[in-house]
């Protein structure tokens, strides 16, 4: 990929996700730790998880809530949303014992928890 980009890191989501094992998130969070270009919205699990807890998506697939999370931000705010909500979701919102008691969003926080993923057999 050095010689494709000419040893540069791509600019644009297209470019990035045309490498092997890059897909939105991480094209995204590079672009915007980069070269602060807010092209999209990382959604990795805590921001899937808060989005959908907090009632601000009803999707569980990441691209649907990237686009939900999109509408609801302000552009200029998209890279610094995914690192909020990250630290939200490790700090207050945790998956296993949220904090509501102390969570500044309680009063209207719909707590809801999301689907689970069906268990799959490792047997081969």
């Amino acid at each position: 990929m050095r010689d494709v980009f000419g040893g540069q890191i791509p600019k644009s989501i297209d470019e990035l996700t045309s490498i092997p094992g890059v897909a939105r998130k991480t094209a995204n969070v590079v672009l915007f730790g980069a070269y602060g270009i807010n092209d999209g919205l990382a959604v990795d699990t805590h921001v899937k998880r808060i989005a959908y807890r907090l009632g601000l998506t009803d999707e569980t697939d990441p691209v649907p809530i990237e686009r939900d999370l999109m509408k609801l931000f302000p552009r200029e705010e998209w890279g610094d949303v995914n690192h909020r909500m990250v630290w939200f979701g490790r700090e207050v919102c945790d998956a296993r014992k949220p904090l509501c008691d102390a969570c500044e969003m309680s009063g209207f926080c719909p707590r809801r928890q999301p689907p689970k993923a069906p268990k799959t057999s490792r047997r081969k």
